[in-house]
C-alpha cells in the first residue's frame, strides 16, 4: 500500500449557488483534517454567495477565474490552485458526514484505485440512494447502481458531484477533458479513461453524501451537453458503438449544431491519443459491467 496522503483539498465549483454554498462549506469543514483546505471556485457568480463571508476561515480560499468556465474547466482550475495530495471534487449543494475522509483515504491507498465516490442520496429524501452509476442504453442514459456490500467495490461510473482522486493520478490522466463545454459528460469521460488506463473506480459504501437534485442547472443547455456526449463517443468508442449513439440523436434539432462544433474541435486528435495510450477498449469496459 502507498503511504496515506498528508493533505486534502476539496474543490467546490459554484455559480449562483445562493445559500447552498455556505451550507455545503459548513458541512465539509468539521470532517476536514487540520491541514486540509477548501477551494471555492466562484465561476462568475452574480448573487454574492461567495463574497466576503469566508474572511477569517483559514481553510477556505475563494478563487475566481478571469472568465466564465463552466464546471468542466472550473474543476481543472480549482485543482491547479489546490495543494492537497488528494483532491476531492464537490458540488456546491451537498451535505457530507463528519467521518467521510478516512474511508476515502483507505480506499485511495491502493495503487490501482484511481477514484472513489460515496453513496449519493437525495437531500430531501434520504431513503432514495444511488450506488454509483451505469449506462443503460445506446443513447448513454444512466441509472443508479445498487448496494453490493459493506466494503468498497468497483462501479463503472462515479459522479463528479462528490469524488476523490490522488493528485498524481489526476495529473497523469490530464484532469477533466478541457475540450468539453460548460457542463455534462466530464465525469463519465474521466471514469472511462481511468478504467481503460488500468485504474479502478470504487464506490465507498461507508460514506453517504446528500445531494440537491434540481430540474434546471446553472451551467447547462442541451446543445452543449449533446456536444459533450458526441465528443465522449468520438474519443472513446469503436465505430459501431459510436454509430449507434449518433443514430440515437440524429433527429434532435440540436444535433447539426452539436456535430458541427465537435467536428471542428480536436476530438479526433484526442481520440487517437487516448486510444493509443489506453490498456483496454470500450468493448472491454462495457462487457466488464454488463452494459451492452
Amino acid at each position: 500500500m502507498e503511504t496515506r496522503a498528508k493533505s486534502i483539498s476539496v474543490v467546490v465549483v459554484s455559480h449562483n449557488e445562493g445559500y447552498y454554498l455556505p451550507r455545503t462549506i459548513h458541512s465539509l469543514l468539521p470532517g476536514l483534517p487540520a491541514d486540509g483546505e477548501i477551494i471555492v471556485v466562484d465561476d462568475h457568480s452574480t448573487d454574492g454567495s461567495a463574497d466576503n463571508q469566508w474572511r477569517g476561515y483559514r481553510r477556505v480560499t475563494v478563487v475566481r477565474p478571469k472568465e466564465r468556465l463552466g464546471t468542466v474547466k472550473a474543476r481543472n482550475f480549482g485543482a491547479r490552485n489546490a495543494r492537497g495530495d488528494v483532491i476531492v471534487f464537490s458540488d456546491a449543494h451537498v451535505e457530507v458526514p463528519n467521518d467521510w475522509v478516512q474511508p476515502f483515504l483507505d480506499a485511495l491507498a491502493l495503487p490501482k484505485v484511481g477514484a472513489v465516490g460515496p453513496v449519493i442520496s437525495k437531500m430531501r429524501q434520504r431513503s432514495a440512494k444511488g450506488y454509483g452509476l451505469r449506462f443503460v442504453d445506446a443513447a448513454l442514459n444512466c441509472d443508479w447502481g445498487q448496494w453490493q456490500g459493506p466494503n468498497p467495490y468497483p462501479v463503472p461510473l462515479l459522479g463528479a458531484g462528490f469524488m476523490a482522486m490522488r493528485r498524481d493520478v489526476f495529473t497523469t490522466m490530464g484532469g477533466f477533458d478541457a475540450g468539453m463545454i460548460m457542463y455534462g459528460m466530464e465525469d463519465p469521460d474521466l471514469d472511462m479513461r481511468l478504467w481503460t488506463f488500468g485504474y479502478q473506480c470504487l464506490l465507498v459504501p461507508q460514506v453517504e453524501v446528500a445531494h440537491v437534485f434540481r430540474n434546471d442547472h446553472p451551467f447547462q443547455d442541451w446543445e452543449t451537453f449533446l456536444h459533450n456526449m458526441l465528443r465522449f463517443a468520438i474519443v472513446h468508442f469503436g465505430v459501431e458503438r459510436m454509430r449507434r449513439l449518433f443514430e440515437c440523436y440524429a433527429r434532435d434539432e440540436n444535433f447539426p449544431a452539436a456535430v458541427a462544433r465537435v467536428v471542428s474541435s480536436d476530438a479526433w486528435i484526442r481520440r487517437r491519443e487516448i486510444q493509443t495510450a489506453r490498456c483496454y477498449n470500450d468493448d472491454w469496459y462495457f462487457h466488464k459491467f454488463g452494459m451492452e
